[in-house]
C-alpha cells in the first residue's frame, strides 16, 4: 500500500526539493519519478511473483518475455537492439531461458543461417499467472484510494506511456507531451 501511495504522490503531488535553477519544477518531478519507478516496478514484480508462487526470473529475462509476448518470433540481434543489450548478453539470456523452458529457437524462414526466438507455452502460462496476480494485487490496493486519487492515477497512465515511448525512441527534453487533462 505504501509503495502505491508513494507512486501516486509522486505523480499527482511532486516532492518539493530545491529547484531554484528550474522555475517550472520539472527537475523535481523528474527526480521523483526516476526515484520511484524502479523500486515500484521491482516491488510489484517480486510481490506478484510471490503471490502467484512463480519462480524467480531475472528482470532481463522478464523484459525478453514481454518483447516476445504473445507470439512474436524475433532474432537475438533484434532483441538486443530493442533492449539495448550487447550480443553476448542476449546470447547468454536466450541460452539460460531455453534451458529453463521459457523460449525456443527455430530457423529463420527467410534466412536459414539465422535463428529466431519465441515463447514456449510454459512462458505464456507464467506470464498469464503473473499478470493475473499483479492485477489482483494492484486492484486490492487501488480500492483503498479515494475516487479522486483513482481518477488522478487513471489520468496519469497515458502520460507514463508517452514518457516510456519517448524513452524507447531515445528522445530527450524536446518531446512534446500529448494534449489532455492537465496539459496545455
Amino acid at each position: 500500500m505504501r509503495l502505491l501511495q508513494t507512486y501516486f504522490v509522486v505523480i499527482a503531488y511532486p516532492v518539493c526539493v530545491d529547484d531554484s535553477g528550474d522555475p517550472t519544477g520539472l527537475s523535481a518531478i523528474a527526480r521523483s519519478l526516476s526515484d520511484e519507478i524502479g523500486p515500484f516496478r521491482r516491488t510489484l514484480l517480486n510481490s506478484s511473483r510471490a503471490r502467484a508462487g512463480l519462480p524467480l526470473i531475472p528482470d532481463a529475462q522478464i523484459e525478453v518475455l514481454r518483447r516476445l509476448f504473445p507470439d512474436k518470433w524475433v532474432s537475438p540481434t533484434v532483441l538486443g537492439r530493442q533492449l539495448g543489450l550487447a550480443r553476448p548478453t542476449v546470447s547468454n539470456l536466450v541460452v539460460a531461458m531455453e534451458r529453463s523452458g521459457l523460449v525456443s529457437r527455430r530457423a529463420d524462414e527467410a534466412d536459414a543461417r539465422s535463428t529466431k526466438v519465441g515463447l514456449t507455452d510454459l512462458a505464456r502460462e507464467q506470464l498469464h499467472v503473473y499478470d493475473s496476480a499483479a492485477e489482483g494485487l494492484l486492484t486490492s490496493i487501488l480500492r483503498d484510494l479515494t475516487p479522486a486519487e483513482q481518477g488522478t492515477l487513471r489520468d496519469a497512465l497515458p502520460l507514463l506511456g508517452h514518457i516510456r515511448t519517448a524513452l524507447e525512441r531515445g528522445e530527450d527534453a524536446t518531446v512534446n507531451a500529448p494534449s489532455g487533462p492537465g496539459n496545455a
